[in-house]
Protein backbone atom coordinates (compact mmCIF):
# COMPACT_ATOMS: atom_id res chain seq x y z
CA UNK A 1 0.00 0.00 0.00
CA UNK A 2 1.34 3.42 -0.84
CA UNK A 3 0.08 6.96 -0.73
CA UNK A 4 1.63 10.13 -2.06
CA UNK A 5 1.36 13.25 0.06
CA UNK A 6 0.75 15.39 -2.99
CA UNK A 7 -0.25 14.87 -6.62
CA UNK A 8 2.40 13.51 -8.96
CA UNK A 9 3.89 16.09 -11.33
CA UNK A 10 1.77 16.70 -14.36
CA UNK A 11 3.01 15.43 -17.70
CA UNK A 12 1.47 18.20 -19.77
CA UNK A 13 -2.05 18.76 -21.09
CA UNK A 14 -5.04 20.13 -19.23
CA UNK A 15 -5.15 17.57 -16.43
CA UNK A 16 -7.48 14.67 -15.73
CA UNK A 17 -11.26 14.79 -15.80
CA UNK A 18 -11.37 14.45 -11.99
CA UNK A 19 -9.26 17.60 -11.59
CA UNK A 20 -11.29 19.48 -14.17
CA UNK A 21 -14.70 18.78 -12.64
CA UNK A 22 -13.37 19.48 -9.13
CA UNK A 23 -12.30 22.94 -10.30
CA UNK A 24 -15.45 23.56 -12.35
CA UNK A 25 -17.84 22.66 -9.52
CA UNK A 26 -15.73 24.12 -6.70
CA UNK A 27 -15.05 20.84 -4.90
CA UNK A 28 -11.74 21.49 -3.08
CA UNK A 29 -10.04 18.45 -1.62
CA UNK A 30 -11.93 16.01 -3.83
CA UNK A 31 -8.76 14.36 -5.10
CA UNK A 32 -7.29 13.88 -1.62
CA UNK A 33 -10.57 12.40 -0.39
CA UNK A 34 -10.68 9.93 -3.29
CA UNK A 35 -7.17 8.77 -2.40
CA UNK A 36 -8.08 8.34 1.28
CA UNK A 37 -11.30 6.46 0.52
CA UNK A 38 -9.55 4.23 -2.04
CA UNK A 39 -6.80 3.32 0.45
CA UNK A 40 -9.10 3.20 3.50
CA UNK A 41 -7.11 5.85 5.38
CA UNK A 42 -7.84 9.02 7.38
CA UNK A 43 -10.86 7.41 9.05
CA UNK A 44 -12.51 6.16 5.84
CA UNK A 45 -13.48 2.61 4.94
CA UNK A 46 -12.08 1.29 1.68
CA UNK A 47 -14.33 1.94 -1.30
CA UNK A 48 -14.38 0.41 -4.76
CA UNK A 49 -13.77 2.39 -7.93
CA UNK A 50 -17.46 2.22 -8.79
CA UNK A 51 -18.46 3.46 -5.33
CA UNK A 52 -16.03 6.36 -5.67
CA UNK A 53 -17.42 7.24 -9.10
CA UNK A 54 -20.99 7.17 -7.70
CA UNK A 55 -19.91 9.41 -4.82
CA UNK A 56 -18.31 11.96 -7.14
CA UNK A 57 -21.32 11.99 -9.47
CA UNK A 58 -23.72 12.57 -6.58
CA UNK A 59 -21.61 15.55 -5.50
CA UNK A 60 -21.60 16.93 -9.03
CA UNK A 61 -25.39 16.68 -9.09
CA UNK A 62 -25.64 18.48 -5.74
CA UNK A 63 -23.34 21.24 -7.02
CA UNK A 64 -25.17 21.53 -10.35
CA UNK A 65 -28.62 22.01 -8.80
CA UNK A 66 -27.52 24.04 -5.78
CA UNK A 67 -28.47 27.39 -7.34
CA UNK A 68 -31.75 26.07 -8.77
CA UNK A 69 -33.50 24.11 -6.02
CA UNK A 70 -32.89 22.17 -2.82
CA UNK A 71 -32.45 18.40 -2.98
CA UNK A 72 -34.07 16.09 -0.47
CA UNK A 73 -32.03 13.37 1.25
CA UNK A 74 -31.22 10.64 -1.28
CA UNK A 75 -32.53 12.66 -4.22
CA UNK A 76 -29.08 13.24 -5.74
CA UNK A 77 -28.40 9.50 -5.69
CA UNK A 78 -31.73 8.83 -7.39
CA UNK A 79 -31.03 11.43 -10.09
CA UNK A 80 -27.62 9.83 -10.65
CA UNK A 81 -29.26 6.41 -11.04
CA UNK A 82 -31.76 7.80 -13.55
CA UNK A 83 -29.15 9.62 -15.64
CA UNK A 84 -26.45 6.96 -15.66
CA UNK A 85 -26.54 3.36 -16.83
CA UNK A 86 -29.03 1.35 -14.78
CA UNK A 87 -30.83 -1.77 -15.93
CA UNK A 88 -34.10 -0.69 -14.30
CA UNK A 89 -34.19 2.77 -15.93
CA UNK A 90 -36.11 3.14 -19.19
CA UNK A 91 -35.44 5.75 -21.86
CA UNK A 92 -38.71 7.44 -20.92
CA UNK A 93 -37.71 7.72 -17.26
CA UNK A 94 -34.35 9.19 -18.23
CA UNK A 95 -35.96 11.69 -20.60
CA UNK A 96 -38.46 12.75 -17.92
CA UNK A 97 -35.62 13.30 -15.44
CA UNK A 98 -33.67 15.40 -17.92
CA UNK A 99 -36.68 17.55 -18.80
CA UNK A 100 -37.53 18.07 -15.13
CA UNK A 101 -33.99 19.24 -14.35
CA UNK A 102 -34.03 21.54 -17.39
CA UNK A 103 -37.33 23.03 -16.25
CA UNK A 104 -35.81 23.79 -12.84
CA UNK A 105 -32.90 25.64 -14.44
CA UNK A 106 -30.19 22.98 -14.42
CA UNK A 107 -27.77 22.91 -17.36
CA UNK A 108 -28.36 19.21 -17.95
CA UNK A 109 -26.08 18.92 -20.99
CA UNK A 110 -23.16 20.31 -19.03
CA UNK A 111 -23.94 18.08 -16.06
CA UNK A 112 -24.16 14.89 -18.13
CA UNK A 113 -20.91 15.66 -19.94
CA UNK A 114 -19.13 15.99 -16.58
CA UNK A 115 -20.42 12.79 -14.96
CA UNK A 116 -17.55 10.34 -14.57
CA UNK A 117 -17.03 6.59 -14.76
CA UNK A 118 -14.98 4.28 -12.56
CA UNK A 119 -12.31 4.29 -15.28
CA UNK A 120 -11.83 8.04 -14.82
CA UNK A 121 -11.33 7.42 -11.10
CA UNK A 122 -8.84 4.65 -11.86
CA UNK A 123 -6.90 6.86 -14.28
CA UNK A 124 -6.70 9.64 -11.69
CA UNK A 125 -5.57 7.42 -8.82
CA UNK A 126 -3.07 5.44 -10.86
CA UNK A 127 -1.62 8.02 -13.26
CA UNK A 128 -2.07 11.35 -11.48
CA UNK A 129 -1.68 10.36 -7.84
CA UNK A 130 0.41 7.19 -8.23
CA UNK A 131 -1.39 5.29 -5.45
CA UNK A 132 -1.91 1.55 -5.18
CA UNK A 133 -3.31 -0.96 -2.74
CA UNK A 134 -3.68 -4.68 -2.28
CA UNK A 135 -7.10 -5.51 -3.63
CA UNK A 136 -9.20 -8.46 -4.69
CA UNK A 137 -10.89 -6.29 -7.30
CA UNK A 138 -10.02 -6.66 -10.94
CA UNK A 139 -7.66 -3.80 -11.72
CA UNK A 140 -7.91 -3.70 -15.47
CA UNK A 141 -5.87 -0.79 -16.80
CA UNK A 142 -7.67 0.45 -19.93
CA UNK A 143 -4.69 2.61 -20.91
CA UNK A 144 -2.75 -0.57 -21.71
CA UNK A 145 -4.86 -0.79 -24.89
CA UNK A 146 -3.37 2.45 -26.24
CA UNK A 147 0.06 1.00 -27.00
CA UNK A 148 -1.06 -1.47 -29.71
CA UNK A 149 -3.12 1.31 -31.33
CA UNK A 150 0.01 3.46 -31.59
CA UNK A 151 2.02 0.52 -32.92
CA UNK A 152 -0.54 -0.08 -35.66
CA UNK A 153 -0.49 3.63 -36.55
CA UNK A 154 3.31 3.52 -36.80
CA UNK A 155 3.14 0.41 -38.99
CA UNK A 156 0.61 2.06 -41.31
CA UNK A 157 2.90 5.08 -41.56
CA UNK A 158 5.81 2.84 -42.55
CA UNK A 159 3.69 1.04 -45.18
CA UNK A 160 2.59 4.31 -46.78
CA UNK A 161 6.16 5.64 -46.82
CA UNK A 162 7.40 2.44 -48.46
CA UNK A 163 4.73 2.79 -51.13
CA UNK A 164 5.73 6.40 -51.77
CA UNK A 165 9.32 5.31 -52.27
CA UNK A 166 8.16 2.56 -54.68
CA UNK A 167 5.97 5.01 -56.62
CA UNK A 168 8.93 7.37 -56.90
CA UNK A 169 11.24 4.66 -58.23
CA UNK A 170 8.61 3.59 -60.77
CA UNK A 171 8.08 7.22 -61.86
CA UNK A 172 4.42 7.03 -60.82
CA UNK A 173 4.77 10.25 -58.84
CA UNK A 174 7.15 13.18 -59.05
CA UNK A 175 10.39 12.81 -57.12
CA UNK A 176 10.34 14.92 -53.99
CA UNK A 177 10.56 14.95 -50.23
CA UNK A 178 7.51 13.51 -48.48
CA UNK A 179 6.52 12.53 -44.97
CA UNK A 180 3.44 10.75 -43.70
CA UNK A 181 1.50 11.48 -40.52
CA UNK A 182 -1.06 8.94 -39.31
CA UNK A 183 -3.74 10.06 -36.84
CA UNK A 184 -6.52 8.01 -35.26
CA UNK A 185 -9.76 9.78 -34.32
CA UNK A 186 -12.89 8.49 -32.63
CA UNK A 187 -16.07 10.30 -33.72
CA UNK A 188 -19.46 10.24 -31.99
CA UNK A 189 -22.07 9.71 -34.71
CA UNK A 190 -24.71 11.58 -32.70
CA UNK A 191 -23.01 14.87 -31.81
CA UNK A 192 -19.97 14.80 -34.11
CA UNK A 193 -17.39 15.35 -31.35
CA UNK A 194 -13.96 13.83 -32.03
CA UNK A 195 -11.21 12.62 -29.72
CA UNK A 196 -7.87 10.88 -29.86
CA UNK A 197 -8.09 7.40 -28.28
CA UNK A 198 -6.28 8.61 -25.13
CA UNK A 199 -8.63 11.57 -24.62
CA UNK A 200 -11.68 9.42 -25.43
CA UNK A 201 -10.63 6.97 -22.73
CA UNK A 202 -9.91 9.66 -20.14
CA UNK A 203 -13.30 11.27 -20.80
CA UNK A 204 -15.00 7.85 -20.50
CA UNK A 205 -16.56 8.17 -23.95
CA UNK A 206 -19.18 10.63 -25.09
CA UNK A 207 -22.13 11.51 -22.89
CA UNK A 208 -24.01 13.54 -25.45
CA UNK A 209 -27.79 13.61 -25.11
CA UNK A 210 -29.78 11.86 -27.82
CA UNK A 211 -33.08 10.00 -28.14
CA UNK A 212 -32.20 6.32 -28.23
CA UNK A 213 -33.22 3.30 -26.24
CA UNK A 214 -29.65 2.78 -25.07
CA UNK A 215 -28.54 3.78 -21.59
CA UNK A 216 -25.33 5.32 -20.32
CA UNK A 217 -22.52 6.70 -22.48
CA UNK A 218 -23.05 6.44 -26.22
CA UNK A 219 -21.29 3.52 -27.91
CA UNK A 220 -22.32 4.57 -31.41
CA UNK A 221 -18.96 5.82 -32.59
CA UNK A 222 -16.76 5.55 -35.64
CA UNK A 223 -12.98 5.32 -35.85
CA UNK A 224 -11.10 7.26 -38.52
CA UNK A 225 -7.51 6.41 -39.42
CA UNK A 226 -6.12 9.28 -41.47
CA UNK A 227 -2.78 8.94 -43.25
CA UNK A 228 -1.82 12.53 -44.05
CA UNK A 229 0.96 12.91 -46.61
CA UNK A 230 2.84 16.18 -46.34
CA UNK A 231 5.37 17.66 -48.75
CA UNK A 232 8.58 18.91 -47.15
CA UNK A 233 10.49 21.87 -48.56
CA UNK A 234 13.90 20.43 -47.79
CA UNK A 235 15.16 17.44 -49.77
CA UNK A 236 15.18 14.25 -47.74
CA UNK A 237 17.90 11.78 -48.62
CA UNK A 238 16.49 8.32 -48.90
Amino acid sequence: MSKKSSPAPRRGGQGSKIERVADEYDLPGLGDELVSRWLGEDGYERESLRDLADRVNSRLIHAAVDDSFTLLDGEAENIRRLLIDDADVTAGMRTETRENLKYKGVNIDRLESNLISYQSVYNYLKRDRDVSRESQEATYDPTSSLEPIQKLANRLRAIVRNNIEKWTRKNVITDGSYDVDVSVWITCQHCGDRWSPATFLDESGCRCAHDTESSGPSTDTSVDVCPDTKTRTETEKK
